[in-house]
């Protein structure tokens, strides 16, 4: 009987501490608000959530509308001191798969991100594929 009683005891403790990534994965609601200080690391970036953006650095801003404004760079140029700008888009959200459409300098961008961690102070993602068309 005590041999029972500890390995439903064990098991309990075990399932209970797993984490569950669905859970920190819930899309939509989640992913909206202000994400900046992005860290890069090959094809991984890390965000920081954040209240707004940062003058003149980088970051986007996912509405809960599927709007968004990215901060980015205000022409070719990426020498310091950069000046950056805001540009629209639109943002969708499937199977952990975020698909961005937004405006730069040059055009218009399509991206593709898999959020691979999302909880209220980081986000991390894989960049999947980046698109650029000139002159749209």
């Amino acid at each position: 009987m005590k041999t029972l009683l500890l390995t439903l005891m064990i098991a309990i403790v075990v399932v209970s501490c797993q984490k569950d990534e669905n859970q920190s994965l819930t899309g939509n609601l989640d992913l909206v608000g202000s994400w900046i200080n992005p860290q890069y690391n090959d094809t991984t970036v890390t965000y920081d959530r954040a209240q707004n953006l940062v003058e003149n650095q980088f970051g986007v801003i996912f509405k809960s509308d599927n709007s968004l404004i990215e901060r980015q760079l205000n022409g070719w140029c990426g020498t310091p001191p950069i000046t950056t700008a805001d540009y629209e888009g639109a943002w969708t959200w499937k199977d952990s798969i975020v698909t961005i459409r937004v405006g730069y300098w040059g055009g218009k961008a399509n991206y593709s991100w898999k959020v691979l961690e999302l909880n209220d102070r980081k986000l991390v993602i894989s960049v999947i594929k980046t698109e650029y068309q000139q002159g749209q």
